[in-house]
């Protein structure tokens, strides 16, 4: 399986992601959807920069997912700050992420730059969700479809 993925362009995800020293991303987990996907080691994570954009540039490779399922004692808040130095979550998002009560700690590697891969809108209707896809041609944008 594939996923798009959201970054955070305020905190320089992608920047740190190529660079190297982002190596883990948080995902939400929403325990009320019955169609909730977990990403697996092998999967590809396409990065999109940020809410607005609709190229791909970057793609990796999961390497573990780790399940955190926490609403009553801090142990979201201290494994977040455990695997801060490959998260690298800035104060914010931080604070964002340690007020969730399920998540999923996605840590990957090979992160690289890939030719550019403008996305249909359709697939990225829901721009905060991390969304699943099988093939990469799925998700192209025709020529018509994109936006100069």
């Amino acid at each position: 399986m594939n996923y798009l993925v959201v970054l955070d362009a305020q905190a320089g995800e992608l920047e740190k992601i190529l660079s190297g020293v982002k190596t883990m991303l948080v995902k939400e987990i929403d325990p009320g959807h019955a169609d909730v996907t977990t990403p697996d080691a092998g999967d590809g994570l396409y990065f999109l920069r940020d809410r607005d954009d609709c190229a791909v540039r970057v793609k990796a490779t999961v390497v573990r997912t780790l399940s955190l399922h926490d609403p009553v004692d801090p142990g979201l808040s201290h494994a977040l700050k455990e695997h801060q130095s490959r998260l690298r979550l800035t104060e914010d998002q931080y604070l964002v992420w340690s007020a969730r009560h399920h998540v999923h700690l996605v840590e990957f590697e090979s992160a690289r730059k890939t030719g550019v891969i403008y996305v249909a809108p359709g697939w990225i209707a829901d721009r905060s969700e991390w969304t699943a896809f099988e093939d990469v041609n799925l998700i192209r944008a025709s020529d018509r479809s994109i936006e100069k």
